[in-house]
């Protein structure tokens, strides 16, 4: 497994993670109380853990090299990062788009959206856009590149 690879795996078990801690915040929030006691004890000590877990992981996979035979990067890893790039990037557009366009024809001309609310939405969006690159890089490297020259 290359760096491509490793870093697509942490990006999707990061976006992941965080999605995980952004459900339990937004539950939070959406009951106005703190869960009872041993459950939110358990789920943070879970939630710690994993983030922990995930540190260890991406020190480990990052320092450990490929074997030295092998090159850092060749023009195939070049065409798939630039694939994925090209894949978030006009993910990331549509969907902030498809967020935009939902928010005007739901409150119209005079509705008003919290700031809060855009903030949410807008790293919603950035998580999205993460999963998209660490899927589409990871799938490439999965079914190979068609058209490899």
């Amino acid at each position: 497994m290359n760096k491509t690879q490793k870093s697509a795996w942490i990006i999707l078990w990061a976006v992941m993670l965080d999605a995980f801690g952004a459900i339990y915040v937004g539950l939070i929030i959406a009951l106005r109380s703190w869960p009872p006691r041993p459950l939110g004890q358990a789920m943070m000590a879970f939630a710690a853990l994993a983030s922990l877990a995930l540190i260890v992981a991406v020190i480990l996979a990052m320092a450990r090299h490929q074997s030295s035979s092998e090159p850092e990067s060749d023009e195939r890893d070049d065409m798939i990062k630039r694939r994925s790039i090209l894949f978030s990037f006009v993910g990331g557009w549509l969907l902030q788009a498809l967020v935009l366009l939902v928010l005007a024809l739901t409150l119209g001309e005079t509705g008003s959206v919290p700031v809060y609310l855009l903030t949410v939405l807008g790293y919603g969006v950035f998580l999205i856009t993460l999963l998209i690159y660490a899927a589409a890089t990871l799938l490439q490297y999965g079914r190979g590149v068609k058209d490899e020259r």
